[in-house]
């Protein structure tokens, strides 16, 4: 993927502007120029709606918490770090106080501020055709929505600010009741379906394109069906509507090659033939100063296979967060056959062998253990950055992928008119793509069994791509399923000590967590916040 840069310095403010595909950087103002000053040009414009995507690149959400911190401690991974034991999320004995929370809270409001200072100063830009205006509004207003989705989504009640402030913080707000966020959310992104650009006018998939605008209602439609809102069955209808927009458009496909769709996302490769990677965070470099090369994120290095040599250019991989042994069984259901090529890929069978220098990626161990594996899904050795950084580096975040929509088209069509062939056709297409598994035939025994099917197929598919635990929450499953991890652990086959390191967040879990608290730093300076029970 080519990268182009062109940086915009104004006083305190740093945003680097997006034209095609081009990257940004966050250098988390708190202070913004005056409005006389600024959103004149289309330059300006596109600075502003750079700074907007930035801030879903901190380490504060798609950089490193969303993914890691905040979703990782379900039925598809769990905590694995040796030597770190304090205020991690995921092992679910944290507070209010913790950092992470506030990190995510702060970068979450940060771009919803200052798509608030786009949206509201856009006509200034008298001398940018109203074309290019309205792609730009439409950008803003989708991705104010899509900070609110993760905000309420995550910590439930939240202050719905619609206006500019200089306030780095939303001072005495009150939470706004959920139902009233989400309306929000869907009319901030209703608008915008009419006026972003197609994905084939931008042949990348860091931008928003009305495809991408249209999965991610289907996916907001999904959640208000399911916890907390509970809206059944018109809210499924609804995003049967939205993911057949996307189905329909011919303009998305899957990737013959699943492990290629996650290659491209660490060599910095859009795939413009099928798009399965319909939106991606986008990151590169190594945190190094390299001119005008934004940072990387630390996502992948915490995920990556363990690696621990002293080569500066090898693959260094924390292995931070290991695969449940939940996760491998689920690729031996529902087929006579193991879906060995999805599970190999993600959960590989191997590892890399230890403190070589330099590393080769050809040299492995062998590795049977059902519960002792590594997350593969990304893998170090697939970036072309260099030098390598073992804490950062270039490998883009998914947030929506083709196959995702076909399984929400699946659900939604199921939860409406139960298990049709027409919602067994799209599973089918995805199980296809995996090869060598049992497909569906046109009858399945129940609208329940075919839930819970799809219930593990999004596992088998999306595993590790931050929505997993948001899942089992909009279910209603989550502590179930927690409990149900927490004895596959204890009767597993794993060693003793590896046992006890795993087992900590499953035997922390409580009801509370299925929202996030209200960190404790808003608290302190919001007068009409409150806390969310139990925390």
């Amino acid at each position: 993927m080519k990268k182009q840069f062109l940086f915009f310095v104004f006083t305190t403010l740093l945003f680097m502007s997006l034209n095609s595909c081009k990257k940004v950087l966050d250098t988390s103002p708190n202070d913004f120029l005056s409005y006389s000053q600024f959103y004149k040009t289309e330059s300006d414009l596109n600075a502003a709606v750079a700074g907007i995507y930035s801030s879903l690149a901190q380490d504060g959400t798609y950089g490193r918490n969303i993914p890691i911190e905040l979703e990782m401690g379900n039925d598809e991974a769990h905590y694995n770090n040796r030597n770190n034991y304090n205020n991690v999320p995921s092992l679910y004995d944290c507070q209010a106080s913790t950092k992470i929370y506030s990190d995510c809270w702060t970068a979450l409001y940060q771009g919803i501020g200052r798509a608030n200072l786009l949206l509201a100063n856009i006509d200034n830009a008298t001398t940018v055709a109203d074309s290019i205006k309205k792609n730009i509004y439409g950008e803003a207003l989708f991705l104010r929505a899509f900070n609110y989705f993760q905000l309420v989504s995550r910590f439930g009640d939240v202050p719905l600010v619609l206006k500019p402030t200089l306030q780095s913080t939303n001072l005495n707000n009150p939470r706004t009741p959920s139902i009233e966020v989400y309306n929000q959310i869907l009319s901030d992104m209703k608008a915008a379906d009419s006026m972003v650009k197609e994905v084939t006018q931008i042949n990348c998939g860091t931008r928003i394109s009305k495809t991408v605008v249209e999965g991610m209602i289907a996916r907001v439609y999904m959640k208000m069906g399911g916890h907390p809102l509970m809206l059944g069955l018109p809210a499924f209808d609804s995003a049967k509507t939205y993911a057949l927009k996307v189905i329909n458009s011919g303009l998305h496909s899957l990737n013959p090659s699943y492990r290629q769709v996650f290659i491209n996302h660490s060599a910095d490769k859009y795939d413009n033939v099928y798009r399965e990677s319909m939106w991606e965070i986008e990151f590169y470099g190594n945190n190094t100063p390299q001119g005008a090369v934004a940072p990387g994120s630390r996502f992948a290095c915490q995920l990556a296979m363990r690696y621990t040599g002293t080569d500066p250019n090898a693959i260094y991989g924390y292995g931070s967060y290991v695969p449940s042994g939940v996760l491998y069984n689920m690729y031996t259901a529902y087929s006579s056959t193991t879906d060995t090529m999805r599970r190999n890929w993600n959960m590989p069978e191997f590892t890399y062998s230890g403190n070589t220098n330099p590393i080769s990626p050809t040299v492995y161990t062998t590795g049977t253990y059902t519960f002792e594996r590594d997350c593969g899904k990304w893998k170090r050795e697939y970036e072309v950055f260099s030098p390598k950084q073992r804490d950062w580096g270039p490998t883009n975040f998914p947030i929506i992928r083709y196959s995702d929509v076909l399984l929400m088209a699946a659900e939604a069509e199921n939860e409406v008119n139960g298990p049709t062939s027409v919602a067994i056709g799209y599973v089918n297409q995805v199980r296809t793509r995996a090869k060598t598994l049992q497909l569906f035939s046109t009858k399945v025994p129940t609208q329940e069994s075919f839930r819970k099917f799809i219930q593990e197929e999004r596992a088998r598919e999306l595993c590790f791509e931050g929505l997993r635990k948001f899942d089992l929450i909009r279910w209603g499953i989550f502590m179930g399923r927690m409990d149900f991890t927490k004895n596959a652990i204890a009767n597993s086959t794993a060693t003793s000590t590896n046992k006890t390191r795993f087992l900590g967040g499953y035997l922390n879990v409580k009801d509370r967590d299925t929202l996030l608290p209200i960190p404790s730093s808003e608290l302190s300076v919001n007068s009409m916040a409150t806390q969310n029970p139990g925390w």
